[in-house]
């Protein structure tokens, strides 16, 4: 029964609807079951109009739904006031043209109706809806009446009706100028900006005029002045008075001498002459120069050229607009002679014992930075109590201390900073191991790579038992009987190596000015069992023999040698420290023998110290036949922020007195700062084969880290 009632209720709101909105047809049922199916679209209450035009309103209103939740479409009709909408015209024309798609409900939608008569009072109305218009559409109620009027017809544009020229007359000068303006007004006598005016003469040769109106006289007389604007124009009456015969005015500037040429850093005076309209020397005007090629030459504000290089350059004298100009050619001045401006000292820093010497060298340079060779060079010590230095640059340690030696050349100097040491006290070496020869068990006592060796129990020292025979066939390279014995020892920056030798009556060595090698030292960058002559450092302590033996200390670095600068030898002393030490890099040492040639594989490097004849031929002190008492010394340099110093040590003792005392060795570089000693070998060996059938005898060896008393 509610149900039924419902319907009737919402039936007789409907034809309550058609009885006042007759136009309208509203269909909310199925027709074939009458079953209620939507709400009608929602009633616009908000039209309101939010801008006017002489032919268009815009409206604004809140959107409704179409009665199922949809946004609801429109029907926008206006009227000429008042409005009534069964007779009320559809908007035909603008973004209010009917029928206009909602866009969402409760937003707001804004149109403009176009099309509409100026200064004319209007109505509108809106009616949502939904479906298809003249097709079942189902409407909602009518909104509220907007009114609004348009506004009347634009007015013309402006068009130029006007030109006046002022002032309308006018009287100048000849020779002078006047300034005339052109007033452009429209239809309502109206200034009009920004219009084009075109200016021009009827005598041209009385009285000019420019584009912007400036009037000049030419001669006396009258001319009409014209401004014309968009087919407008005004005119001005001009007067041309004779005037003053015109000022002088630079006509020409005139340079002198047109050419010149001047030697770099020498200079040439050049004149400027400036010249009026009748070729009349015009003097007091200011005159500015200038130079086509600073490079080349320069000019002053007083037309004084410089030469600067080798070249040509154009210099320009300008005075009021006019320019004259010269052509300047500069010659390359002779290269000035050559003069000392540095002298450096090498090394710039050198440690040496009490007692011992080191040399420095004073390179002299001059300007250029060429080297200087020839120069006088004094040297002087800043404390003669620590160091001395003679003329030739070698300074003697006198006591613990430090000085500075100073080169100096021409009144230019260099320094070295010399450290003076304490000789370094007869023992406290720390003994690494010793070998006596009691037995040929060398295995047995650390020895490797051969072991084997010839044992005599007829040649020995006093207390001894026996000795290591190392006896040379004629023409052998090695001794019979035996092999190359090497021992390891705790890696050390100093190696101290003592032991007694004899040689046997008839010991010529080889025969030669080098060999036989004896001892070898190597280095920790070395394999335990690499070659004896291919390493990184092979220090040798050995003897020359020739009617007499010289003690020798060698060293050897043919893994270091650099052969990224050039051919060999070549010297790197002071370019990189990545370089050997040893001759075929350069040597920092003086006094030193040394060598450098290509071996085949590898290029052969080497440097020694060689002290007096000590193996005597003869019976008495020294004889070769006794057993004498030899020790060596080697301490390697330090390294000093990345740099190799050239304080290390080699030194011989024979039979307890100082025969070799070198403090100013460079063993290594600071590309190798960490190497250090931990290898002896034993390895008698001659090269061209022995020239004669003899023996070398060996008896308590010592290695230590320093001399041991």
């Amino acid at each position: 029964m509610s149900y039924k009632l419902a319907v009737v209720r919402e039936m007789a709101r409907r034809w309550g609807w058609l009885a006042v909105l007759p136009a309208l047809a509203v269909c909310t049922a199925d027709n074939s079951t009458g079953t209620l199916v939507a709400d009608p679209p929602g009633t616009i209450s908000d039209l309101t109009v939010t801008a006017t035009s002489n032919a268009s309103v815009t409206l604004s209103f809140t959107q409704v739904d179409n009665g199922t939740g949809q946004p609801a479409n429109y029907d926008i009709r206006y009227a000429a006031t008042p409005i009534s909408w069964g007779s009320a015209s559809p908007a035909p024309s603008g973004s209010c043209a009917t029928p206009l798609a909602g866009t969402g409900v409760g937003t707001s939608l804004s149109c403009t109706v176009q099309g509409l008569s100026p200064s004319t009072s209007y109505d509108f109305q809106v009616v949502a809806f939904r479906g298809t218009l003249n097709d079942k559409a189902v409407f909602g109620g009518l909104s509220n009446i907007a009114a609004a009027s348009t506004s009347g017809s634009p007015p013309p544009p402006p068009v130029v009706t006007s030109v006046t020229v002022s002032p309308a007359s006018a009287s100048v000068a000849v020779g002078a100028t006047s300034t005339l303006q052109a007033t452009v007004a429209d239809q309502n006598g109206n200034v009009m900006t920004g219009q084009t005016v075109s200016w021009s003469t009827n005598n041209a040769a009385l009285a000019t005029v420019s584009s912007s109106g400036v009037v000049s006289g030419v001669a006396a007389g009258s001319a009409t002045i014209t401004a014309a604007s968009s087919g407008k124009s005004g005119t001005a009456a001009i007067t041309v008075t004779a005037g003053p015969p015109p000022a002088p005015v630079v006509t020409t500037v005139t340079v002198s001498p047109v050419s010149a040429s001047v030697v770099a850093g020498s200079t040439v005076n050049l004149q400027a002459t400036v010249k009026d309209q009748n070729g009349n020397v015009m003097t007091g005007q200011a005159v500015t120069w200038s130079t086509g090629n600073s490079a080349a030459a320069t000019v002053n504000s007083s037309g004084v050229v410089t030469g600067v290089a080798a070249g040509s350059a154009t210099i320009t004298a300008t005075s009021s607009g006019k320019s004259g100009t010269a052509a300047i050619t500069v010659t390359a001045a002779p290269p000035p002679a050559p003069v000392v401006t540095t002298v450096t000292v090498s090394p710039g820093s050198a440690s040496v014992v009490a007692g011992s010497t080191v040399s420095l060298q004073a390179t002299v340079k001059d300007q250029n930075g060429n080297v200087m060779t020839g120069q006088t060079v004094t040297w002087s010590t800043s404390n003669s109590a620590a160091a001395t230095v003679n003329s030739s640059g070698v300074v003697s340690g006198v006591a613990a201390g430090s000085a500075t030696i100073t080169a100096t050349s021409s009144g230019k100097s260099g320094t070295s900073s010399i450290t003076v040491t304490s000789p370094p006290p007869p023992g406290g070496g720390t003994l690494l191991f010793q070998e006596d020869f009691e037995n040929g068990s060398l295995g047995s006592r650390g020895w490797y790579d051969g072991t084997s060796v010839q044992i005599s129990t007829s040649e020995h020292i006093s207390g001894s038992t026996a000795s290591a025979q190392y006896h040379f066939a004629s023409g052998g390279n090695g001794p019979t009987g035996g092999s190359t014995n090497r021992h390891k020892f705790t890696a050390s920056n100093s190696v101290y190596l003592s032991y007694y030798v004899k040689y046997s009556t008839n010991w010529v060595g080889s025969g030669q000015d080098y060999h036989p090698h004896e001892f070898y030292l190597l280095s920790t960058l070395d394999g335990d069992y690499d070659g004896l002559s291919q390493n990184y450092m092979t220090i040798y302590v050995e003897h020359n023999y020739q009617n007499g033996g010289k003690p020798v200390i060698s060293m050897q670095d043919n893994k270091s040698v650099n052969y990224n600068y050039g051919p060999l030898p070549h010297n790197l002393v002071g370019v990189t420290e990545d370089r050997s030490t040893a001759g075929c890099n350069g040597l920092v040492e003086t006094n030193l023998y040394s060598e450098c040639f290509d071996f085949g594989s590898y290029w052969y490097n080497l440097k020694q110290a060689s002290g007096p004849v000590v193996f005597q031929p003869n019976p008495g002190p020294g004889y070769k036949n006794d057993w004498n008492f030899v020790e060596a010394y080697v301490q390697l340099n330090t390294v000093v922020n990345g740099i190799g110093q050239a304080n290390g040590v080699m030194q011989y003792w024979f039979n307890g007195t100082l025969v070799i005392d070198r403090h100013d060795i460079l063993f290594r570089t600071g590309a190798r700062p960490t190497l250090q000693l931990n290898q002896l070998i034993i390895a008698p060996y001659i090269g061209d084969g022995s020239p004669a059938d003899q023996s070398m005898w060996l008896d308590n060896l010592r290695i230590a880290t320093g001399r041991i008393p």
